[in-house]
């Protein structure tokens, strides 16, 4: 079998070995270049970090391998230079690329075992040369010691960003950075540690921004939870609503793939009894339904907000193995708010949407496919039902109008289909139920992956009823298709 074929054909991916998170994207306006760095393991395809892998774009398409942009040091980051963000500010007229960093001195971390003292630290690498070179900040690490010392589960991954409402909150400077730690405390639960500083190098603890019981409900009108441990989490704001994207660790019993999943949660800043500024949850839901995890945001030139993620092998060690490469990362993602005056009945306590009592308008995150994939998009082809069954591609985006419809149809459509009917995968639009799921359950005959179906709601408005349309991307890299559902597929074709 030739394992070839499984490479992506449109993704990002490193050029070898075992790649996850993607740790830092910037856009440099000097150069109109895109710079983006992700873990990297290279030389196995056993899972592990070593390095910061890093790739430049013009159109966050097209990519250019470059040489790591940081790889384990000696001492505080000799075992590891774990997921981060990358801050771009011009300085004396001058752009510096700060780039943010976990450093990792001992292994093994995880929430299930004993926290290791300095473990993890958090410290920062500089370039004034658009990112061709970087270097160490002589009074690293920037942070050594975690809120909670050995009860900790888990510290790391700062995303750095400036962050209005909270500069406004506090009657701090509108350029103060404040970085966001993921973490959590034994036998209490995930926890978000929110740092300030006014010139990168010198920071202090603001407070715990979001504090969660392990295992809690996020709201009664969700089955959703926080989990164990938090990671890869990250801020920012749109109207009058602050948001956090966050990763969540679950454990061993979890139904969800590799034991975690992604939340997004809407919601204010508000100070507590003490003064600390704390983030009120308002809203809440999944930013992926499939199996994209590690989630990291950044602008892109025209100052829109994406994000990207990794998408991690379904495949046995074997198939993994022979292809000489783990890990790619799903297509560039646009975060935008939906508003809406009004919801249908059955969705009024919907804990997706955030009620602004001023205005009766109701509010949630969507998210579609970034503009510049439309890059990748070859001739449009108009095609009925029928002339559809002749497309023979492992890469194609399907644009479906269906007319007449009661609300009550079940819809089917079949990808990578074989002539006997054998291997096929499905793509399931329950319109009644609001559900769409890919039944990946006779997907490949040769066993080489999970079979699990990934499933997601949607919604959409009574009036459109009669003329229900998605547009959906199907994303064939592996030797079945990968499907990523987003938070709101209602946001991607209203």
């Amino acid at each position: 079998m030739s394992y070839h074929r499984f490479r992506p054909r449109s993704h990002f991916q490193a050029p070898h070995s075992w790649s996850n998170d993607p740790c830092g994207a910037v856009y440099v306006p000097e150069i109109k270049e895109y710079i983006i760095c992700y873990q990297w393991n290279p030389g196995t395809t056993d899972g592990g970090n070593s390095a910061w892998g890093m790739a430049r774009s013009k159109d966050l398409v097209t990519w250019r391998d470059c040489l790591p942009a940081i790889q384990n040091g000696q001492t505080y980051d000799a075992l590891g230079v774990f997921s981060g963000s990358i801050v771009s500010r011009l300085i004396d007229g001058e752009r510096v690329l700060f780039l943010f960093y976990t450093s990792v001195s001992a292994l093994p971390i995880h929430w299930s075992k004993p926290y290791l003292k300095g473990c993890e630290s958090q410290s920062v690498a500089v370039s004034k040369d658009f990112g061709e070179t970087w270097s160490r900040f002589e009074g690293n690490p920037l942070l050594d010691v975690p809120p909670h010392a050995d009860a900790t589960t888990g510290w790391r991954d700062p995303f750095v960003s400036r962050w209005s409402s909270l500069s406004t909150l506090l009657g701090l400077n509108q350029e103060t950075a404040y970085m966001m730690l993921a973490s959590g405390k034994r036998e209490h639960g995930p926890q978000l540690q929110l740092y300030r500083s006014d010139n990168f190098s010198d920071w202090s603890h603001v407070s715990t921004i979001l504090d969660a019981k392990m295992d809690s409900e996020i709201s009664e009108a969700s089955s959703h939870r926080f989990g164990k441990n938090f990671e890869c989490a990250s801020f920012f704001s749109i109207g009058q609503l602050d948001y956090i994207i966050v990763g969540v660790e679950e454990d061993e019993f979890s139904q969800r793939h590799r034991s975690h999943l992604t939340l997004w949660l809407a919601g204010q800043l508000k100070l507590d009894d003490t003064g600390k500024p704390r983030f009120e949850t308002l809203g809440h839901g999944l930013l992926d339904h499939g199996i994209s995890y590690a989630p990291h945001i950044f602008r892109d030139a025209q100052d829109r907000l994406l994000q990207l993620g990794w998408a991690d092998e379904a495949a046995k060690d074997q198939v993994i193995k022979a292809q000489g490469w783990a890990g790619t990362l799903v297509h560039p993602r646009e975060l935008i708010q939906v508003i809406r005056p009004h919801l249908p009945d059955d969705l009024t306590n919907d804990h997706e949407w955030t009620l602004d009592s001023s205005t009766g308008l109701y509010t949630t995150l969507g998210i579609r496919p970034a503009h510049q994939v439309e890059a990748l998009r070859g001739q449009q082809v108009a095609s009925s039902l029928t002339e559809s069954k002749d497309i023979q591609s492992t890469n194609f985006e399907v644009q479906a109008s269906f007319n007449n419809l009661t609300g009550k149809e079940k819809l089917v459509l079949n990808v990578r289909q074989a002539p006997d009917s054998a291997e096929v995968t499905k793509l399931v639009f329950n319109l009644e139920q609001r559900r769409i799921e890919v039944d990946r359950s006779h997907s490949s005959l040769a066993g080489l992956g999970a079979s699990t179906p990934d499933v997601a709601t949607f919604n959409y408005s009574p009036e459109r009823i009669f003329s229900f349309e998605y547009l959906l991307t199907i994303l064939c890299w592996k030797y079945m298709p990968t499907i990523v559902l987003p938070s709101r597929l209602e946001s991607t074709r209203l």
